[in-house]
């Protein structure tokens, strides 16, 4: 708080002050009083003034410099009280016995709220397990179905059940990821893993959705080692080629995967994964939206039953892992994804606050 501020903050009482000594020194005037005298006392109270405006930014410059400095420096606002002491005069400490307010009201919201929140999660994937089971005993239902003699009718609506069983199955996989990214340090580790692997285990994971819907898949060039966590980016990929399967063309539908290096040699080497089809496409006004939550787009309007979640959580969760992802489109020719990977491992210590275990 610099001096010339806190004047100038005090315009109104220093304005008063001046039509005081304006008002006396007209009264020694009339009075008869030498205007040396008259010019003394003017000087003496502008002096008394500025004194007593001296001292009183003296006492609470720090207190003000340091309420300014937090909030700019401080991390969280609720952490202020704690970087600042309380000071003695008392306007100053009842801002500071105020704000002390504000922030225990706010800590204890916080954390009736992270509670709320951790009680919530806990449901979300205990139910998410359950919910597997009876689908689970379905799934074998259907398998005996299938050992049975049946006609063709009844062999299509028992693979017509066993398709809209997996696409439950898929959206209970959306809320138990989802749910799991709120705690995302929980359940988060980086290993070293080849992009031909990775990429290899969603294909296997979703090879029945691609069979049903026709979907050829290709593969490029995918020899790259990069660090990640297995476990979800083989959702990541999976979200990305239901995606595809979704909006795929009814004549010769295939979805491509191939990789490059960048800067190599660089600290910021890194893979680019592209995932392309040559599916619909998007439109140049819905492809900034496409990683939004809850956004389907024109082509998602039009009876394809989607949902707006996959590309969401997609975005959500690479963010948290430090994978880029970009979308690019031509209406029409395909929808092209990519994921970029960083090669250097030293960027997932202490990432947000917590240390990810790398290994190799």
């Amino acid at each position: 708080m610099k001096f010339v501020s806190f004047v100038l903050s005090h315009a109104s009482t220093c304005f008063i002050l001046a039509i005081v000594v304006l008002i006396s020194s007209f009264v020694l005037f009339v009075a008869g009083v030498s205007v040396n005298i008259i010019v003394f006392t003017a000087i003496i109270e502008v002096l008394g003034t500025l004194a007593a405006l001296a001292i009183d930014w003296t006492r609470k410059k720090r207190f003000f410099g340091d309420l300014e400095a937090c909030t700019s420096e401080v991390d969280h606002p609720l952490w202020m009280t704690e970087m600042v002491e309380r000071p003695e005069y008392l306007e100053g400490a009842i801002i500071y016995d105020a704000l002390g307010a504000i922030a225990h009201a706010a800590n204890d919201d916080v954390a009736e709220y992270r509670r709320q929140v951790a009680d919530y999660r806990e449901y979300i994937e205990t139910w998410v397990h359950e919910a597997k089971s009876p689908l689970a005993a379905a799934h074998l239902m259907v398998d005996n179905l299938r050992a049975e003699p049946l006609a063709d009718a009844a062999a299509e609506k028992v693979e017509s059940i066993d398709e809209e069983l997996k696409r439950v199955e898929g959206y209970i996989d959306q809320v138990l990821f989802y749910a799991r990214s709120e705690a995302f340090d929980r359940d988060y580790l980086i290993r070293a893993y080849s992009l031909a692997d990775l990429v290899a285990a969603a294909l296997r994971a979703n090879a029945s959705t691609l069979i049903g819907a026709h979907v050829a898949p290709v593969l490029g060039t995918l020899d790259f080692e990069v660090f990640t966590d297995e476990k979800w980016v083989e959702f990541i990929l999976g979200q990305i080629i239901q995606n595809s399967v979704k909006y795929a063309r009814s004549e010769e539908p295939r979805i491509e995967f191939s990789a490059r290096l960048v800067d190599v040699g660089s600290a910021d080497e890194r893979a680019e994964l592209t995932v392309s089809d040559n599916g619909c496409g998007v439109s140049a006004a819905d492809l900034p939206r496409v990683f939004d939550k809850g956004f389907t787009g024109e082509n998602g309007r039009t009876g394809k039953r989607s949902t707006g979640i996959g590309l969401y959580l997609v975005k959500r969760l690479c963010d948290k892992m430090g994978v880029g992802v970009a979308a690019s489109s031509q209406p029409g020719e395909g929808f092209v994804i990519t994921l970029t990977f960083s090669r250097n491992k030293f960027r997932f210590v202490d990432r947000g606050g917590h240390s990810s275990e790398v290994t190799q």
